[in-house]
């Protein structure tokens, strides 16, 4: 089937698509590496399961049908507004040249600037992209942050190119986008995904300051960027955390957790984690830091399992220093087939890495009472369907996976107002601390000087981002489980809902 683009024909032969008002066209057929990671994980004689773009279209028009918004409002909110599709040549470190594909989807302008992360894979294509953006669109309105959704990818294995080479890349991809007005503070503000992070998001700030020198506002262009260049302490744990505090928050209402036959907090609870990077790591040292027990990890090549609990920092050690989960000494069974840790048994079940993992094909195995999607679009639509039906839980990802753009959102105003936070409060809040703790201890109240130096500390910018984050967490998951409760619905279909009313 041919890759749908939403776009326009400009400039020279190689370069697809700007502006708005983009029409749709058919070009080339996907990568062999696109082909092979959407290939249906399915029995011979089964239906296919939808792919992520139609998947995440029928997840909206489940929520859309309780809205009684008019059918065309509807239909303009969940379309994708523009496609820029690119190429260039990269002269690689041999002399040779490759050409290079990339892609940037702005799915809502309703709201701007859009917002959404760059990827580097060679599974990216349009419709990969522009289902992200979509995704974007709606996290944003669930958790109310005011951006649009987008999303960008470039078309290559980071692992067979050079430091330089990436280098590169991402400066003239970011160029590319410059060009065609597609990135800017009140524009388009990317940040890291699958294969970027700060290094690359410093080079997209560079790229386009050096080439706007006059912008007031240019750190705001990107955001996921180093402390020293603009970014925001806190960042790096920042969805991981998220995906922490919405388990968490649901685990603490009580008809919920009664309903599942749960005892409240995450507290000797037992999770499966699939997917080792930056969500699963944090989102699995926070869990373990509470009390909870990850007795499974996947990666690549197996899944380590230990019913006692896993110690994720040593694992994450051992899978940073020999790429492998494999022969870890925690473990106490190692299973050659990743796939089959997400059908361990346990109580919540975090899938933290790629798109599509849980379909028709295993769904009906799921053994966990809940699915928290920390990866976006984990599930497919006939997956979702098949653990409804089963009573499975589902926490969906445009709610637990929205802890990066939240905190994102605190980096591009931090860019934009150009004060650090707490920079205006830190040391008033000492002060006054300071003076209740003094009137305390003369009327004889004692403290060690740990406890007082926890009191006397004023917020710094880490802990107010965090505190941030946890209020937007815990203000979304209360309004997504009244709006469940309300419409008799899934708490997928209830974040949907949320979304839509929100954006319309």
């Amino acid at each position: 089937m041919a890759m749908r683009h939403w776009s326009r024909l400009v400039g020279s032969g190689c370069v697809r698509g700007v502006g708005r008002g983009w029409v749709r066209y058919s070009s080339a057929q996907p990568s062999a590496a696109a082909a092979v990671a959407a290939e249906p994980r399915v029995a011979v004689g089964q239906q296919a399961d939808f792919g992520f773009l139609e998947s995440t279209e029928r997840f909206f028009d489940a929520a859309a049908r309780l809205t009684g918004i008019e059918a065309s409002k509807l239909e303009y909110i969940k379309k994708c507004k523009g496609m820029i599709e690119v190429h260039f040549p990269l002269q690689r470190n041999d002399g040779s040249i490759e050409i290079i594909q990339g892609y940037r989807a702005q799915h809502s302008t309703v709201r701007m600037p859009t917002k959404g992360g760059i990827r580097y894979a060679l599974a990216v294509d349009s419709e990969e992209v522009e289902a992200l953006a979509a995704l974007m669109s709606y996290k944003c309105a669930v958790v109310q942050v005011p951006f649009g959704g987008a999303k960008g990818g470039v078309v290559i294995d980071k692992n067979k190119y050079s430091a330089n080479e990436i280098e590169r890349i991402t400066r003239r991809f970011t160029t590319e986008l410059i060009r065609r007005n597609a990135i800017g503070p009140g524009v388009d503000v990317p940040a890291p995904d699958y294969g970027t992070g700060p290094r690359e998001m410093s080079w997209i700030k560079d790229t386009y300051v050096n080439m706007n020198p006059n912008e007031v506002d240019g750190l705001g262009c990107v955001t996921g960027k180093p402390v020293g260049q603009g970014g925001v302490r806190g960042r790096k744990e920042a969805t991981g955390l998220g995906v922490f505090y919405g388990i968490r928050d649901f685990l603490q209402i009580p008809d919920f957790v009664e309903r599942l036959e749960m005892s409240t907090g995450i507290e000797d609870k037992s999770f499966v984690v699939q997917g080792l990077g930056n969500v699963g790591y944090w989102a699995s040292k926070f869990i373990t830091d509470a009390g909870g027990r990850v007795v499974a990890v996947a990666e690549r090549d197996g899944a380590v399992v230990n019913p006692e609990g896993i110690d994720i920092v040593q694992l994450k050690e051992h899978l940073n220093e020999t790429r492998s989960v494999r022969q870890f000494a925690g473990a106490t069974e190692i299973l050659p087939n990743p796939a089959d840790a997400l059908t361990l048994p346990c109580d919540i079940l975090i899938p933290a890495a790629l798109e599509g993992v849980i379909h028709s094909g295993n769904a009906e195995h799921v053994q966990a009472k809940i699915v928290a999607e920390a990866a976006n679009g984990p599930l497919t639509f006939q997956g979702d369907q098949t653990l409804n039906a089963r009573g499975v839980v589902v926490i969906p990802d445009l709610l637990l996976n929205a802890g990066g753009v939240t905190v994102s959102y605190f980096e591009w105003v931090k860019n934009i107002n150009r004060l650090r936070f707490g920079r205006m409060s830190r040391r008033l809040e000492e002060k006054n601390t300071r003076s209740l703790v003094e009137v305390l201890e003369r009327k004889n109240l004692n403290m060690t000087n740990e406890e007082r130096e926890l009191l006397i500390g004023g917020a710094d910018e880490e802990m107010l981002v965090w505190s941030g984050l946890e209020d937007t967490m815990a203000e979304a998951v209360r309004e997504t489980y009244e709006t469940s409760v309300a419409k008799e619905t899934s708490f997928r279909t209830a974040a949907f809902y949320n979304a839509i009313m929100r954006i319309s």
